[in-house]
């Protein structure tokens, strides 16, 4: 059943590449390790120099088969983020700076020919936090971006680092939600664990995310940057169905709850969740474990790894209340985006 009005449908998890990287990466004069492969008839190639290839599609690069795939699908805003294949914290610093200027004011530029239905997160050199803290406040004050896209790490440094704090106190004071998307098991060869199968990006990507989480948690963060606010996508990946286990850490490990100051699940108010998880039953005991006010509807469209389930599964007339709050109001505070983006929707 269908036919429910709601707030605008907002999708939080949904990336581009814009013509702008592609055509500098064509030159010659890109980013260090990327080609690109152009192909008649085909949405050309990124191709990074460790042999990882995929296509820019369509929707990636241009606004208008953006916004008709959206309304293909019921979605009446979308909070773009660039490709995390594309984060380059294995460059020089000086060249991650550059390209993360170039990508924000695509960004920009994206947002502004959406006609209020798009809206964009920034891109910054999280192997330079000062610099990254720095572009973090040219893409909000100059370019009006509305949150900070970044890894689940930084190669090797994790996210507990306190090098990374000048990083966290300009979100946090900017008001800036920070998305948190792994992307080592995008680039890297995969182990023999998860060798075919495309197990890389289903047992990977959560794995890195379940760690970001957790680190989070006890690392002291959420102490450090109070008001600091994390998105976590795929569903959080491992971590909401295993928190209970780190939960339990906290209380029986000295080591666990050596640096934060309170069990790990007193900082949920500090973590949002994506619905990319594909089926109903773990939605449904996501939102029953964090919480229906930090649940955000999000898709990762339009990769083929997509998750547009939730507004089928929420939007069925059986819960409003939930429905509105899950795939528009939760978003529409959390950005700032405020009604005027896209007035109210009917989820036809």
């Amino acid at each position: 059943m269908r036919g429910l009005s709601i707030s605008p449908v907002v999708d939080v998890h949904t990336h581009y590449i814009p013509e702008e990287l592609i055509e500098l990466i064509d030159s010659g004069q890109g980013p260090t390790g990327l080609t690109v492969e152009r192909r008649d008839g085909k949405d050309p190639l990124i191709v990074h120099d460790n042999g990882v290839r995929y296509p820019a599609f369509e929707g990636f690069r241009d606004h208008r088969a953006r916004l008709t795939y959206m309304d293909e699908r019921g979605i009446d805003v979308s909070v773009i983020s660039i490709s995390p294949s594309l984060y380059l914290y294995w460059l020089d610093p000086g060249e991650t700076v550059e390209i993360s200027r170039v990508l924000n004011d695509a960004a920009a530029r994206m947002a502004k020919e959406g006609d209020g239905r798009l809206h964009a997160m920034a891109t910054v050199p999280m192997n330079d936090p000062t610099a990254a803290a720095e572009e973090l406040r040219r893409a909000r004050g100059e370019l009006g971006l509305v949150g900070v896209e970044i890894g689940t790490s930084v190669g090797t440094r994790q996210l507990d680092s306190p090098d990374l704090d000048v990083f966290f106190s300009a979100a946090a004071e900017l008001g800036m939600p920070v998305m948190l998307h792994p992307y080592l098991s995008m680039i890297t060869e995969p182990g023999t664990d998860t060798e075919g199968y495309h197990l890389a990006n289903v047992i990977g990507n959560p794995m890195e995310t379940f760690v970001a989480g957790c680190r989070l948690a006890v690392g002291g963060v959420f102490d450090r940057h109070p008001d600091l606010r994390v998105l976590l996508v795929h569903g959080g990946g491992a971590f909401p169905y295993q928190a209970g286990r780190l939960q339990h850490a906290y209380d029986v490990r000295e080591e666990t709850r050596a640096t934060a100051k309170r069990p790990p699940l007193d900082y949920l108010d500090n973590l949002l969740f994506d619905t990319v998880v594909f089926e109903p039953a773990p939605l449904n005991y996501l939102i029953d474990l964090v919480g229906p006010e930090r649940v955000v509807f999000g898709t990762d469209l339009p990769f083929d790894m997509g998750d547009d389930s939730a507004l089928r599964e929420l939007s069925d007339g059986s819960r409003p209340a939930l429905a509105d709050q899950v795939l528009g109001g939760n978003a529409l505070e959390l950005f700032g985006i405020g009604q005027k983006a896209g007035g109210t929707a009917t989820v036809r």
